[in-house]
C-alpha cells in the first residue's frame, strides 16, 4: 500500500512565517509554522487525502514520526533519556499521581527519544557541550578583557575553577543556582558579541530571552552549521537547540522532553541534570554510504529507525527495492514516482508526503528529484 499523508502545520511561536509555505509551495499567512508531523502520533495525527486518521488505515501507531520543521527563532534547550531512565521516570510519575497532562510532567510515556534532523537549508543547532579545552580557553579569553565588570570576572572565575577541581556539572548547576540573578551576566555576555564573534548567537538568545539560563549555557555548547543534505543525530543524554532553519526530522514516537533554558515551559533542572551526559563531547554529524547510484544510507548508531535518501534524474531510476520496514516518505526537492509491486502510484513534489506498507514486494523510485525515507525498526 501505498497512500499520501498531510497534515496541518503546528503554530508554535518559534516557526518560521515563510519556510514551509515555500518548501509546500504555498502562500505565507504571516502566521508562524514550527512543524508538520508526519505519523501517527495522538498529538497531531497525519490523514490521507481523503480525510482518514493513518493510524485507523494500517491499523496500528509507527513506533518512529517524522517532521518537517521550521525555526526562525530558538526551540528550546534540552535532553531527552534513555531507555532505563524514561522507564524509572515515568512509573515514578505515575505513582505520584501526576497527570499525563500537566506542565510539569517530565515523563509522557516509557520510551527514549533518539532524532536525527537532516538539514533542507542551511540549518543552526547547538548540540552538546564544548570539550573542557575549549570551555577553559573561552573563559580566559573573557577574562583578559578590560571591558568586563568586576561582577563577570568573579563568576568566570569561579567557573573556571570548578571546571578543573569538580567538572562541566558543577558550572552547570551553578549557572541554575543563579537563575533568578542572570540578566546583568547575559547583557555582559550578550555584549560580548560587540568583541568576538563567538558571542554573536549569545546576544541573540538574550535578545529574546534575557536573563535566562540557557543564554549562558549556550556558551558552553558547540554551535553546529549544517547545509543542506548534512544531517545531525542527537542520542538520549545530548544537550541541543535548534536555532533556525529547515529540515526534516525523523525520532522514535517519544514525546519525553526536558527543558533546560530558553523557553517558558516546564523547567525540571535536578532531572535534566541526572539524565545529561556530561562526559560526550562528540558532534555526531552523520555519515552516509552509497548502496546503488542515486540511493544512499545515513549510518546510525541505533536500531529505532534507518534512514535512506534517493536522488534521481533522467539517468537514475531506482527500480525494485526492498524496504524492510514500513517507511514514510518525504520529498525535498523535485518530484518523484513512487509505484510498488501491486502496480500502486504517487507522485510526490517537494513538501508531499506518503505512507508505504509492507505488503508490496518491491517499490520503485523515479522521477527527478530528492526523497527522505524513513524506514521503522526491522523485524
Amino acid at each position: 500500500m501505498i497512500v499520501k499523508i498531510s497534515n496541518q502545520p503546528q503554530g508554535y511561536a518559534w516557526g518560521s512565517t515563510t519556510l514551509i509555505p515555500d518548501f509546500l509551495r504555498q502562500e505565507a499567512t504571516g502566521q508562524p509554522m514550527a512543524e508538520i508531523w508526519l505519523g501517527t502520533h495522538p498529538i497531531s495525527e497525519a490523514k490521507t487525502s481523503n480525510g482518514q486518521f493513518l493510524s485507523e488505515l494500517i491499523g496500528h501507531r509507527l513506533s518512529f514520526l517524522t517532521k518537517i520543521l521550521a525555526a526562525d527563532q530558538p526551540l528550546s534547550i534540552q535532553a531527552h533519556p534513555n531507555l532505563q531512565q524514561a522507564a524509572a521516570g515515568f512509573v515514578a510519575e505515575n505513582l505520584a499521581g501526576t497527570p499525563l497532562d500537566a506542565p510539569n510532567r517530565n515523563y509522557r510515556d516509557d520510551q527514549h527519544k533518539p532524532e536525527v534532523i537532516i538539514a533542507v537549508s542551511d540549518f543552526r543547532a547547538l548540540c552538546g557541550f564544548k570539550t573542557d579545552e575549549q570551555i577553559t580557553e573561552l573563559f580566559s579569553d573573557i577574562l583578559a578583557l578590560a571591558e568586563i565588570s568586576d561582577g563577570l570576572r568573579e563568576i568566570v572565575s569561579k567557573w573556571q575553577s570548578d571546571l578543573k577541581n569538580f567538572g562541566l556539572k558543577a558550572i552547570f548547576e551553578d549557572i541554575f543556582a543563579r537563575s533568578d540573578n542572570l540578566l546583568g551576566v547575559t547583557n555582559e555576555l550578550a555584549s560580548l558579541a560587540d568583541f568576538d564573534s563567538r558571542f554573536e548567537l549569545v546576544a541573540e538568545l538574550n535578545s529574546l530571552y534575557p536573563g535566562d539560563p540557557g543564554v549562558v549555557v549556550s556558551i558552553l555548547l558547540n554551535q553546529v552549521l549544517l547545509t543542506p543534505g548534512q544531517a545531525l543525530f542527537l542520542p538520549a543524554g545530548n544537550i541541543h537547540a535548534y536555532v533556525s532553519g529547515l529540515g526534516i526530522e525523523v525520532m522514535a514516537a517519544s514525546d519525553n522532553v526536558l527543558r533546560g533554558g530558553l523557553t517558558r515551559k516546564h523547567v525540571d533542572v535536578a532531572e535534566l541534570t541526572r539524565v545529561l551526559d556530561f562526559s560526550n563531547r562528540q558532534i555526531s554529524k552523520l555519515q552516509s554510504s552509497n548502496l546503488v547510484r542515486g540511493l544512499e544510507k545515513f549510518e546510525l548508531p541505533i536500531q529505532d529507525f534507518s534512514i535512506y535518501r534517493a536522488n534521481l534524474d533522467s539517468q537514475v531510476v531506482l527500480a525494485d527495492l526492498q524496504l524492510p520496514a514500513e517507511t514514510v516518505a518525504v520529498c525535498v526537492a523535485g518530484e518523484v514516482a513512487i509505484s510498488d509491486s501491486q502496480a500502486q502510484r504517487v507522485v510526490l513534489a517537494r513538501g508531499e508526503a506518503a505512507y508505504l506498507s509492507t505488503e508490496a514486494k518491491y517499490v520503485t523510485l523515479a522521477g527527478s528529484g530528492t526523497v527522505i525515507l524513513a524506514v521503522g525498526r526491522e523485524d
